[in-house]
């Protein structure tokens, strides 16, 4: 008898243990239909990778060690901690989109004739060429995309999964050199090959430093399917269904007509080196141009000296 009330006992215990989690989780769930929505209309950057610090170091933590207590409190840090897990998912996941749209709105769609844009090219120019003054600031020679870019990949690094910010890395810095190569075909005021040369060196230079510390790839690894044998096939078995019957169009159409798998990476790290090698020899070739030119014309083997030996009227 007393260990049926024992038994009742425990088993009323258990009861009561699962009507209070029970209670927990709907509490938590009721909370979460609450928060979310203001999650996911926060539009700001900058406060999103303050919530996912907040609750990946803060409130996560406090759930778990609230867990290993035992008891009614390790139930109501399990609920927490199935809560601020998905909260923390759906604030990583907006970070993303948003770091997506500030590459894609204020980084791809800048606008290189805006004054802003115009003033720190000559601001950037006049630094390089031993013009900015000794009070001007190094971070301001940055031109505004890649000081952007840079900022959101410091953002990026610190609140985002390592596989979420390789992916997010590679745009960014693909972005930062589209950008540099559109500023530089659209220097202001009538700027020569040579300042662009000068712009792109020093910018994408800026760019090879600024992104080591972040120790990624930069590149992505894209799969997708190819379906033009597949395609070939079914008009082919489409041409012959006269001859064929169902079953042999099935069994060929399997046995050769399977799609491939193709791989394509885009390399953002790999390009930029690129670049940065074309703007070197571009600038090397603009700033030594001027001095051998005249050079050239006292060589008779030349094109120009054979043209300065033919302009000179013979004695």
């Amino acid at each position: 008898g007393g260990g049926g009330e024992a038994g009742g006992g425990g088993g009323g215990g258990r009861r009561g243990s699962g009507s209070v989690e029970a209670a927990l989780e709907g509490g938590c769930y009721g909370l979460s239909d609450a928060v979310r929505p203001l999650l996911l209309r926060q539009a700001s950057v900058d406060s999103l990778c303050d919530i996912v610090a907040v609750l990946d170091s803060e409130a996560l933590a406090e759930a778990v060690r609230t867990r290993a207590g035992g008891g009614t409190a390790a139930a109501a840090g399990a609920a927490m901690q199935r809560l601020l897990t998905r909260l923390l998912g759906d604030a990583r996941e907006r970070l993303t989109f948003r770091l997506q749209a500030c590459v894609r709105d204020q980084i791809r769609q800048y606008s290189h004739a805006a004054p802003a844009a115009r003033a720190s090219l000559r601001l950037i120019s006049g630094d390089e060429r031993g013009g900015g003054g000794e009070g001007s600031a190094p971070g301001r020679r940055w031109y505004p995309t890649v000081e952007l870019g840079l900022d959101l990949l410091g953002k990026a690094y610190a609140s985002l999964p390592r596989r979420v910010f390789d992916g997010l890395s590679q745009e960014v810095l693909e972005a930062c050199t589209a950008s540099l190569l559109a500023a530089a075909r659209d220097l202001p005021d009538g700027g020569s090959s040579l300042d662009a040369s000068l712009l792109l060196v020093s910018q994408l230079l800026v760019l090879r430093e600024q992104i080591a510390p972040f120790d990624g790839a930069f590149a992505v690894t894209t799969k997708a399917l190819d379906f033009s044998t597949t395609r070939a096939m079914i008009r082919q078995l489409a041409g012959a269904r006269g001859s064929l019957s169902a079953v042999g169009a099935v069994v060929g159409l399997l046995q050769r007509a399977a799609p491939a798998v193709v791989e394509s990476q885009s390399d953002a790290k790999g390009s930029l080196e690129r670049e940065l090698k074309r703007a070197c020899e571009a600038f090397i070739a603009d700033a030594t141009t001027p001095v051998t030119r005249p050079l050239l014309a006292l060589l008779p083997g030349s094109a120009a000296g054979g043209r300065a030996a033919a302009a000179r009227p013979v004695p």
